[in-house]
């Protein structure tokens, strides 16, 4: 898949991460390895997952007393329709 989703609608750190979610769907990652993984800083992505998470794309998880992690939400029907458009 690759930066398809950049591709089809123009450079976004939203479809970075998306992208990113959807070629590794059982990865957990946190704020940190998501930035390194699409080379941006952690404060854009930070912002951005949260609308990510809003928008039921991926899960977050508590894992320590201010620790988040990230993973794609496979059951979310929105990433159902993404990855049968960009299969």
């Amino acid at each position: 898949m690759g930066v398809m989703l950049n591709k089809i609608f123009g450079p976004s750190i939203y479809l970075l991460i998306l992208d990113m979610f959807l070629e590794n769907p059982e990865k957990i990652m946190n704020l940190r390895e998501i930035s390194r993984m699409i080379n941006k800083n952690p404060g854009s992505v930070s912002r951005v997952i949260s609308k990510l998470v809003k928008n039921g794309f991926l899960k977050q998880t508590k894992i320590g007393k201010v620790t988040y992690v990230y993973s794609l939400n496979i059951e979310s029907e929105r990433v159902k329709l993404i990855k049968c458009f960009v299969a």
